[in-house]
């Protein structure tokens, strides 16, 4: 079968795994958050027992898909007590680009009652709330928007375990155009892939 005249599909849902993979490449490098994620213990903080130190490369990889999750399902009888979820939601078309579209980020962050008190009179969820938010409030990522903090929430999940969400509005930009490809550029990959699946 010919093809004549391939068209590179375009749409801001294909660059979902690529955004959530932004968003979790900067979380991994946050130290703090991982201890606070990967340490069911008070110290995971303080370290004062000496068997809080910072994550090995290993662990850290190992806190995807268990502690850090992008399935929206809330795991109840989990082994995993402390869990944080990240989610796309509540698009809409930009107002000022209509190649891209706004969206909420939302942090869910999951946590055992037993887990909730860390050291020095702590609560665990809003900790781990507060190094999300030094990371993400007000900042751009590429690609995905400058992040505006709208809100959060506390809901009981069941008898025992609650969650502390985090809202963000990812809004698009003036900078956001240069990560996109140029017509020409577009037009060249159109070209080649043209090219490259008729002489097969």
């Amino acid at each position: 079968m010919r093809i004549e005249n391939f068209q590179r599909p375009h749409s801001s849902f294909l660059s979902i795994d690529k955004d959530l993979d932004l968003i979790i490449t900067k979380m991994l490098k946050n130290d703090r958050l991982k201890r606070l994620l990967y340490y069911p213990t008070k110290d995971c903080i303080t370290n004062a027992s000496g068997k809080c130190p910072n994550l090995t490369d290993e662990e850290s990889i190992g806190l995807i898909d268990t502690q850090i999750r992008t399935v929206p399902r809330v795991a109840l009888n989990d082994d995993v007590p402390i869990y944080v979820i990240i989610s796309f939601d509540n698009f809409i078309l930009n107002t000022t680009n209509p190649h891209f579209r706004d969206n909420t980020i939302e942090f869910d962050i999951v946590c055992d009652f037993d887990q909730w008190r860390i050291a020095d009179g702590q609560l665990r969820p809003y900790r781990i709330a507060g190094e999300i938010d030094s990371m993400f409030n007000n900042t751009h990522l590429s690609g995905i928007g400058t992040l505006e903090f709208l809100g959060a929430k506390q809901e009981n999940i069941n008898d025992t375990c609650a969650c502390v969400s985090l809202i963000y509005m990812a809004i698009h930009g003036d900078e956001d155009v240069k990560d996109m490809l140029s017509n020409q550029a577009d037009e060249q990959f159109q070209r080649e892939f043209n090219a490259n699946w008729n002489n097969q």
